[in-house]
């Protein structure tokens, strides 16, 4: 990996190649020397972003490695603007900052305060504050020359996010967008987040030019990083960055000593990255703790400076120190993109594991000190059989239990380009990924919550979730299922079939019997025909204080239905299959390919 935290890309129009002779229109039309206008719906929006750079020698050579500078600055400015005025026409307003304040995502507009004429320091610690009302916003903002901060409108922030977690492979592809009226599989715990950010500067007021020279102050971000995978989009005015690598990789959380700090944040965010140097893996040679401030003891390598235009593009990737300066006002936007940790995927599924295994891993903490309660005594216990356990769990499949395929392709029908879904979205109240809004590094500490903690915060109340009906999701027919391109469930050799599990079924009758007659007419209860059964299938749920599955769909069949009752009968045995009887009936073989692809179903070795 290069020292120098930034690969400078030129466009193909920089200027730097030998003239030659004009081109007639037909070499134009064949060859286009144009760089593609930047559309979030595109299904080549990276390659777009990128170019000339290919997405694909992107992901291999420099994704969460380097930072990326796609520099369009050339004598064709206005070519520039256009790259991204479909962006800002169709999305945002023409760039109107009244319209996008009162369109935002999120909750609150943000206004940074400027610091004091006698504060010098380039990393003076910013102030924010939070304005509800969208009017009193732009009116701020607007005669107090205050940069602001906001989410883009859904729309945008929906497809941008989407499009760039599928293209990245971040959290398999999988995007839940909070406060919108869809249906996905895993909910609150869909493996891949994201948000579209807007940074919009000002002039400098009158008032804050300098004593010395009269020049108007210029807005200044200073050193910090970020926990996300970004993606910037200059949309207008200018800015510069400099950058520099840092000492930790896969932060679980950012460092911000640029903004007005608490103890308590400070205190959260070093001893997360101090934990993340005790594994050995950082690149810094300074073996002295991780600092709060931007330093040697938290960076490494050379600084290094670029300058974005409108039209430009910039990846870089989490963990990296950079500081902004605004050179001319105007709007850029950022994708952050982050997800879920194999750390605490694993960690979930290890609970679910555990608390189906042996009655002692769900019972209360309990110890009374020199009584006959020993907790320690218990844990150990517990902690004993282990090995147990976990060795059981792995010769049923291990990771590919935690991991189905599911999980690990994009989902199916949302690609423009691919025709082989069967997915089928049913009406469902809106739901909320319980994340709330992730807004800004000020705000990390709140919104950085492992998936799963942010609900048990909204409610205790086991019922929380009744409004939501029991009977909707995604309903999948077993019987035409055709999973993506590429996918196979073929029996590998000197394999057996294995349930997975952390997976388990539930006849729909048994929830819908139970509803009263305004639920059991909603068109997740009513089966396509007379004959066809539906069974709910949730996969590992039990490690989050809201048992939300990391998969959720509806299996509908006119064809396997003896079949998933002879697997239903077999989870009530205790959940493992005899093969041999299997093997022996007619009407157990060729199980559907959708229980594979939706992790019920595995292939072990034998």
């Amino acid at each position: 990996m290069s020292q120098e935290p930034v690969i400078i890309v030129q466009d193909i129009r920089d200027g730097t190649r030998k003239k030659k002779r004009p081109r007639t229109e037909e070499e134009k039309k064949d060859a286009p020397n144009a760089i593609p206008i930047l559309r979030p719906e595109s299904s080549n929006l990276l390659d777009d972003m990128l170019y000339p750079m290919t997405a694909e020698h992107f992901l291999k050579n420099h994704f969460r490695k380097d930072a990326v500078c796609i520099n369009r600055k050339h004598s064709n400015q206005a070519g520039n603007e256009e790259l991204v005025t479909y962006i800002c026409d169709t999305f945002l307003f023409g760039l109107n900052v009244k319209e996008i304040f009162a369109e935002t995502s999120s909750e609150n507009v943000f206004l940074w305060l400027r610091p004091p004429p006698s504060k010098t320091n380039s990393n003076a610690a910013l102030n924010s504050v939070e304005i509800s009302d969208p009017e009193s916003a732009f009116a701020l903002h607007q005669s107090g020359s205050h940069p602001a901060y906001c989410r883009a409108p859904p729309a945008l922030e929906q497809l941008l996010v989407g499009s760039l977690l599928r293209a990245t492979g971040l959290g398999g592809g999988h995007y839940h967008p909070p406060h919108a009226d869809v249906v996905t599989i895993g909910g609150g715990t869909t493996l891949g987040r994201g948000e579209v950010e807007l940074f919009i500067s000002t002039s400098s007021s009158s008032s804050s030019k300098s004593k010395d020279n009269g020049s108007a102050k210029k807005h200044l971000t200073g050193w910090h990083t970020d926990f996300q995978e970004n993606f910037t989009i200059q949309l207008s005015g200018v800015k510069k960055w400099t950058l520099r690598r840092g000492r930790v990789r896969h932060p679980l959380r950012g460092t911000t000593p640029h903004y007005a700090r608490e103890g308590s944040v400070i205190e959260n965010q070093l001893k997360v990255a101090r934990l993340s140097c005790m594994s050995g893996t950082t690149t810094s040679q300074d073996t002295s703790a991780y600092g709060f401030e931007y330093g040697e003891n938290n960076a490494y390598g050379p600084e290094m400076t670029i300058t974005l235009y409108p039209g430009d593009c910039f990846y870089f990737p989490s963990g990296m120190w950079h500081k902004v300066e605004t050179v001319e006002p105007g709007i850029s936007l950022n994708v952050s993109l982050m997800g879920t940790t194999y750390a605490k995927l694993f960690s979930d599924a290890l609970q679910h594991l555990l608390v189906g295994s042996d009655e002692g891993w769900r019972e209360i903490v309990t110890s009374r000190p020199g009584g006959e309660q020993d907790a320690t005594n218990h844990l150990e216990s517990m902690m004993s059989r282990l090995p147990e356990v976990i060795s059981d769990f792995v010769n049923k499949g291990g990771a590919q239990n935690i991991l189905p395929p599911a999980l690990q392709y994009p989902p199916i029908g949302n690609d423009e380009d691919d025709e082989s879904g069967s997915e089928e979205s049913i009406d469902e109240a809106s739901e909320d990924d319980g994340h709330g809004n992730m807004a800004s590094d000020e705000e990390e500490e709140e919104s950085n919550d492992p998936i799963g903690e942010k609900e048990e915060a909204q409610s205790d109340d086991d019922n929380s979730d009744d409004e939501d009906s029991p009977t909707s999701g995604i309903i999948i027919p077993m019987d035409h299922f055709v999973g993506p391109q590429g996918w196979s469930c073929r029996q590998p050799p000197n394999t057996k079939l294995a349930k997975n599990p952390l997976a388990t079924l539930i006849v729909m009758e048994d929830i819908s019997q139970h509803l009263d007659t305004v639920a059991t007419t909603t068109d997740a209860i009513a089966s396509s025909s007379p004959s066809s059964k539906k069974y709910i299938l949730n996969v590992n749920f039990a490690g989050n204080d809201m048992y939300e599955s990391y998969i959720r769909v509806i299996l509908e069949t006119e064809k396997y239905g003896p079949m998933m009752d002879w697997y239903l009968a077999c989870e009530a045995k205790g959940g493992d299959f005899d093969n041999d009887e299997m093997n022996t009936n007619l009407a157990l073989q060729d199980p559907p390919p959708c229980l594979f692809y939706y992790g019920y179903l595995s292939w072990v070795k034998i």
